[in-house]
């Protein structure tokens, strides 16, 4: 099967992925991790494996907060300026080290600043990729106020969003209980990226 680029998940059912790039990190990822379990919601972590590869109880906790891991790469380089074998290196290494640290491995793969091409996308497929994923609502939030992020998130809220965050900033973490919240008060639920994906057409 050919692996698939997803922005969002075509549903009727009010469910959305939170999805937090460039991380695990030691301070913030413990910190979105308490705000879901307190919401009891999941969301889907796209890391690098350079950072990984010193935090594997980070990514632990991760995984058994019923989460999603994904691969961003190893370091946080464009993957369309790279051969072949270097793009197979970056996702190899860093899934290796996720799998090291819980046990299994995700099918998906977000390349850095979302950028792919048709080389990206065959390495990706021959070592068992399934999604390349993007989203459709990006609240820009490495260079916005917390009460910036959390209106930007909010104003993108429908079935099936994926929704692109980034934990290596204070702000960030602060807007998410107030995301989180807001989304169970108009009726949503944040999920894993994998429990979306299983929405598909319902």
């Amino acid at each position: 099967m050919a692996i698939e680029t997803i922005r969002y998940v075509k549903t009727a059912v009010r469910a959305v992925a939170l999805t937090f790039d460039d991380g695990p990190h030691t301070v913030y990822t413990p910190r979105v991790l308490d705000y879901l379990h307190k919401y009891n919601s999941q969301a889907a972590w796209f890391i690098l494996g350079s950072l990984a590869r010193s935090r594997q109880p980070v990514l632990q906790d991760i995984a058994q907060g019923n989460n999603d891991i994904g691969v961003h790469a190893y370091d946080h380089v464009s993957l369309t300026s790279l051969s072949y074998g270097q793009i197979i290196s970056q996702l190899e290494r860093t899934r290796t080290i996720i799998a090291e640290a819980t046990g299994r491995s995700w099918p998906y793969l977000r390349p850095p600043n979302g950028a792919y091409n048709e080389t990206v996308l065959k390495a990706a497929q021959s070592i068992g990729f399934k999604y390349n994923v993007l989203w459709s609502v990006d609240p820009r939030d490495y260079e916005a106020s917390a009460a910036q992020i959390a209106a930007r998130v909010l104003a993108g809220l429908n079935p099936g969003a994926i929704i692109i965050l980034h934990e290596v900033t204070a702000p960030t973490a602060q807007a998410l209980p107030v995301i989180l919240s807001e989304i169970a008060n108009r009726g949503y639920q944040a999920v894993a990226l994998s429990q979306l994906l299983e929405l598909a057409g319902d």
